[in-house]
């Protein structure tokens, strides 16, 4: 079982940004973000082909376990760089992830640029959420011990929502 706490600061730019440190190499962790069988241990699968520039992801973890398009913006395997885009209409999200190499493994860095404050309450909640699953997974548990309510959500929102508040400046 995973304590939630806040992990997000918003960056200079605004953005959302979480970090996460694991003990695998950068390669090891990269399989975790674009290999279906690594993103259905945290997140869900997809299945499609990313040469066309868009996958369909099962959110399996989501009620009724929708599927999401996702198109796939910057792909740098030798990076590991992953930037995608997920939504509709207003509901448009960019995601950008990369993994640097640390003395005891890698981080990854998960970015989410113009996130509103009238989002932050549920979003920045849901992130902590989904990557404390690719933690646990990573790690060789159980990511279904990881509760999005009441443990993320309603817990975190009321920091999410200070964070992004309109004239709180960035970090």
């Amino acid at each position: 079982m995973v304590s939630a706490q806040p992990t997000g600061t918003k960056a200079t730019d605004g953005a959302l940004e979480l970090r996460r440190d694991f003990a695998l190499a950068p390669r090891e962790l990269w399989h975790y973000l674009v290999d279906p069988t690594g993103t259905a241990l945290w997140f869900g699968p997809w299945h499609g082909d990313p040469g066309s520039g868009s996958v369909e992801v099962v959110l399996s973890v989501e009620e009724g376990a929708p599927t999401q398009q996702v198109d796939i913006l910057h792909c740098d395997p030798q990076g590991f760089e992953l930037t995608v885009r997920t939504g509709e209409g207003e509901g448009v999200w960019r995601l950008e992830l990369a993994i640097t190499e640390t003395n005891d493994g890698s981080q990854l860095i998960f970015r989410m640029p113009g996130l509103g404050p009238a989002m932050a309450g549920s979003v920045g909640p849901g992130w902590d959420f989904y990557l404390d699953r690719l933690v646990t997974a990573a790690r060789g548990g159980d990511p279904s011990g990881v509760l999005f309510e009441p443990d993320y959500y309603p817990a975190l929102k009321d920091y999410y929502e200070a964070l992004f508040l309109p004239d709180k400046p960035a970090d």
